[in-house]
């Protein structure tokens, strides 16, 4: 009498059907990263590439650290450095100042009117940028809209000249240009945040600024974080406002790239300067990331 064999399942196929599980998602990742390979990383190689090297009349070239040495000795390019941080910063304050508020409203207040307005406030960063400049140097300019309107009404008797070519005009131009970028990503957190708790903290005694400092900007740390991204560091490296209503106050870090690159033709400058504002950049994002964790965990 034969011993009964028992039944075991077979497995064939389990290993194969798991790994196709595995390998999928590496499958819908692969196109993205080639693009962000081919459009980022390898640029950003380039740019490396070109700031540790040298040319001469002679045609040598090679590795040197000179064109950072050059940027970061020279006392020009240090005051030119504080302007840009004044006049970015200043800049950001101002749109945060402007944003915030602007964003509770859609959230919160506009009803019926939040997609309209939303919608209105994408369009209008959809107007060229030169445009909106050149609109600017009519609003400011001492024959400008604003010079009249001030004339006609009997404020001034003569056209204000700071108005233009100066920081001023530089800081105005750009709060405005980079605006639909402040208001977004806090518009988005928001959104994400229950109105509730706005009455739970009158209903404990809270006033406005407390309800605001206490709950509501640590709820929206992260979107203030992504504006920051979206905003702050390109503030640094924008250089057509500067050159068209800055005037000689109003110069800036991109600015300066643009002139070594275009007007000089010295490349590996004006690589090593692009690639020591990558650095800060990224230094900046982590502080404010860092921070925007400390603030969601201080709620």
């Amino acid at each position: 009498m034969g011993v009964p064999v028992a039944h075991v399942p077979t497995v064939t196929g389990e290993r194969p059907g798991r790994l196709s599980r595995m390998l999928r998602p590496l499958a819908f990742m692969s196109l993205p990263t080639s693009v962000l390979v081919l459009l980022f990383l390898v640029p950003m190689g380039i740019l490396v590439y070109f700031s540790f090297q040298y040319g001469d009349l002679t045609g040598q070239s090679g590795f040197t650290l000179t064109n950072f040495s050059d940027i970061l000795s020279d006392p020009l390019y240090r005051e030119i450095a504080w302007t840009t941080f004044q006049i970015a910063t200043i800049a950001m304050i101002a749109q945060l100042i402007v944003g915030i508020p602007l964003a509770y409203v859609l959230a919160y207040k506009a009803g019926r009117f939040e997609l309209p307005l939303l919608l209105a406030l994408v369009l209008a960063d959809e107007l060229n940028p030169m445009v909106r400049i050149y609109a600017w140097r009519m609003l400011l300019g001492r024959e400008g809209l604003i010079n009249e309107a001030l004339m006609s009404i009997g404020l001034i008797n003569v056209p204000i000249d700071a108005l233009l070519f100066n920081k001023f005009s530089v800081i105005v131009v750009l709060s405005t240009s980079y605006l639909t970028y402040t208001v977004i990503p806090i518009y988005a957190s928001m959104k994400a945040v229950d109105a509730g708790l706005f009455e739970a903290a009158r209903d404990m005694g809270a006033g406005w600024f407390t309800t605001f400092r206490r709950v509501l900007l640590p709820l929206i740390a992260p979107g203030i974080f992504i504006a920051l991204l979206l905003v702050y560091v390109p503030l640094f490296t924008d250089f057509a406002a500067p050159t068209l209503v800055g005037g000689t106050t109003g110069y800036m870090l991109g600015n300066v790239v643009s002139d070594l690159v275009l007007e000089n033709g010295n490349l590996n400058a004006g690589a090593a300067m692009s690639f020591l504002m990558l650095l800060a950049a990224g230094l900046f994002s982590l502080v404010a990331y860092q921070l925007s964790r400390v603030r969601q965990g201080a709620r």
